[in-house]
């Protein structure tokens, strides 16, 4: 028994001694897709849009990637001085990968909102943007991100077990009684 619980605290004890994974890596796709924030402080916020759009439907996609799992939020909005001019647009749709935002119309303004949607880590991201331009339309986003809780490193689960263990070990141990005899 002990033979086995010292070899599995030995091994156990070589995971703690793995380095921690600090990746960061942040790639925007399109130059109207402006990035602030440190991503090793783990918050992002993002300025996105076209403005002078031509005639006719357009999809804009902007793409990033970013090293960590996390929830995103943003917002979108176009407006006008009136309604079906040059410089009116419909934004019809958009998607954070793959989720669409709600739409609300106050007056000559169209909004899009969506909240926490899932940010995988290390893979292409997209926030897709669907619309009509009647001629020299422009709409503006902001987007967030915040990582989730950090899945515990290698190192962080075997000083734990250890831990455990050890504590396991210590109650399992017998204490011997000592018996009073009466003459």
């Amino acid at each position: 028994m002990k033979r086995l619980f010292f070899s599995t605290m030995a091994f156990a004890s070589a995971f703690a001694m793995a380095p921690a994974a600090h990746a960061v890596d942040f790639t925007p796709n399109d130059p109207e897709f402006t990035v602030r924030g440190d991503i090793d402080d783990g918050t992002v916020s993002a300025d996105f849009g076209r403005s002078g759009i031509a005639a006719g439907t357009f999809q804009d996609t902007f793409n990033f990637i970013i090293d960590q799992t996390g929830l995103a939020s943003g917002t979108l909005s176009t407006n006008t001085t009136r309604l079906t001019s040059s410089t009116d647009l419909d934004i019809l749709s958009v998607f954070i990968n793959g989720f669409a935002a709600t739409k609300t119309i106050v007056g000559n303004a169209e909004f899009f909102e969506i909240n926490d949607v899932a940010i995988a880590s290390g893979v292409p991201n997209q926030i897709v943007v669907n619309g009509t331009s009647r001629g020299n339309g422009s709409y503006a986003g902001t987007a967030t991100f915040e990582p989730t809780a950090a899945v515990p490193e290698a190192g962080t689960w075997a000083i734990m077990l250890f831990g455990i263990g050890g504590i396991g070990a210590s109650m399992r141990v017998r204490r011997r009684q000592a018996k009073i005899a009466f003459a």
